[in-house]
């Protein structure tokens, strides 16, 4: 998308606004005079938000207002962001905390914050097993079981059981069972998304060095950077090793022109940079793609970096972003991993953080 669409979709970042909904209960409306509204969204732990809410003493009464709005903790919290009328949801999710403050002089207020609907994942911590089943399955039933809608790719490698003990709760295991498939699992309104990376997706839009990318600071890391990787297990019905492999050329979603991690450091190294590791695997599929996962963790890190912007909205992780005026190297499509997003004293900024696994 074009930078200028988003002007004449926003009129020109004139007016940032939000809203804030408990129930479908418009604070603002309901006279809730708030500040600092702040949003974070990531791929690798739960969505975040938090803001003030100013002059939270009735004198008259003597009381602090507004606490029992939030009352009981279960209901759910909306919030959308944009500019006058036009504005995107941010989060849906639920309160954690609210810390009220008496400062010794001035109004008291409140300081409220909490997390999107992946809480709901997070109560509950007692084993559990699931025969024969797909990771993927395990994660749309658990979706089903908290009252999410599910978005699940399939992992295809079936499971003869998979266990979770006391001390994990529901949000842990899925997000154990993505990392050993190199997926993403996140919570988004009122849907559970447990799917591979888009990192050959098309750029949701392009922003330029000083015209509306007020910063970005890349890091290459070639440390940690492998050419291979070997995943060792036992079949016990077969009575023999698994040895499943990755090589350089495995990465998910490298362009054709672009040098991976393995690749860059390949000129620079005698002997091949590998990584073996003995897991518990019981087929060759599941070592293969474990094996690739591993690859693909190690190859991600390769670029990671920080940028700021004026506030977009569509700014979120797991959607890519073209950034220019960087120079040869730099100036390219980045994958997003994290965003905060703030509306405050000083208007509507976003800042972001990137990962890409090739150069």
């Amino acid at each position: 998308m074009k930078f200028e669409k988003l002007e004449l979709k926003y009129n020109h970042f004139y007016a940032p606004i939000f809203v804030i909904e408990i129930e479908g209960r418009n604070l603002l409306k309901a006279g809730m005079v708030i500040s600092n509204l702040t949003v974070d969204l990531a791929l690798d732990e739960a969505d975040h938000f938090s803001f003030t809410i100013d002059l939270a003493f009735d004198d008259v009464a003597a009381d602090l207002k507004w606490i029992d709005s939030f009352l009981p903790a279960t209901k759910r919290i909306t919030i959308k962001m944009g500019y006058a009328d036009k504005l995107e949801l941010m989060l849906v999710g639920m309160v954690t905390s609210i810390t009220t403050k008496f400062p010794s002089s001035g109004n008291p207020h409140l300081e409220v914050s909490g997390l999107d609907l992946s809480n709901l994942l997070m109560q509950k911590k007692e084993p559990k097993s699931w025969n024969d089943m797909t990771h993927s399955e395990i994660a749309a039933s658990l979706a089903k079981l908290y009252g999410l809608k599910s978005v699940v790719d399939d992992t295809k490698v079936i499971y003869p059981k998979i266990s979770k003990d006391s001390g994990k709760n529901d949000y842990q295991l899925v997000q154990t069972l993505a990392q050993k498939n190199y997926f993403e699992f996140y919570v988004f309104g009122d849907t559970l998304y447990f799917r591979k990376p888009a990192l050959d997706s098309d750029p949701l839009l392009t922003l330029a060095w000083k015209q509306n990318l007020i910063s970005f600071q890349p890091e290459l890391n070639f440390a940690g950077q492998v050419q291979e990787v070997e995943v060792r297990g036992w079949d016990p019905k077969a009575k023999k090793e698994i040895i499943g492999t990755a090589r350089v050329g495995d990465e998910a979603g490298k362009q054709s022109k672009e040098k991976s991690g393995g690749e860059l450091v390949s000129t620079s190294a005698t002997d091949k940079i590998s990584e073996n590791a003995r897991y518990p695997v019981f087929s060759q599929q599941e070592a293969d793609q474990l094996a690739k996962s591993i690859l693909n963790k190690h190859a991600e890190g390769l670029i990671k970096g920080s940028g700021e912007s004026i506030g977009i909205p569509e700014i979120k992780p797991g959607t890519r972003i073209q950034l220019e005026g960087l120079g040869k190297r730099f100036s390219k499509a980045y994958y997003i991993e994290k965003s905060t997003h703030t509306i405050g004293s000083s208007g509507y900024t976003t800042t972001f953080h990137i990962k890409e696994n090739a150069l």
